[in-house]
């Protein structure tokens, strides 16, 4: 599987809310960041499953529309629409997922509201 897959593969099992196998793509110790200022948002997986089965199941859950794919060697930045289910609610969000030895290390996330 090459690093778009990847990423796309795991966008699908978070939209199917598996969230065990949405995680399998993701490395043990995967940094999510907001950007501009890089803030830490998560480190680590099992926060990272924490957060996401927070929302699983719920009226909080958001599926994703990739929008975009850009790819360019280890590095994969989507355009993400996010749309709550409950409410029909939507944000836009611009990731760049770091892929390497075929997980994913750190994500870059900038949002709208």
């Amino acid at each position: 599987m090459n690093v778009k897959e990847i990423v796309l593969k795991q966008i699908e099992e978070y939209n199917n809310q598996d969230i065990e196998k949405c995680l399998a793509y993701c490395d043990d110790q995967i940094e999510v960041l907001l950007l501009p200022n890089n803030e830490s948002l998560f480190k680590g997986k099992d926060i990272l499953r924490g957060h996401i089965k927070s929302s699983l199941g719920t009226e909080d859950f958001e599926e994703v529309e990739v929008l975009e794919v850009i790819t360019l060697g280890d590095y994969v930045t989507t355009v993400e629409r996010k749309t709550k289910k409950s409410t029909g609610e939507n944000r836009s969000l611009l990731i760049t997922y770091l892929v390497e030895d075929s997980l994913i290390k750190t994500m870059w996330a900038a949002r709208s509201n």
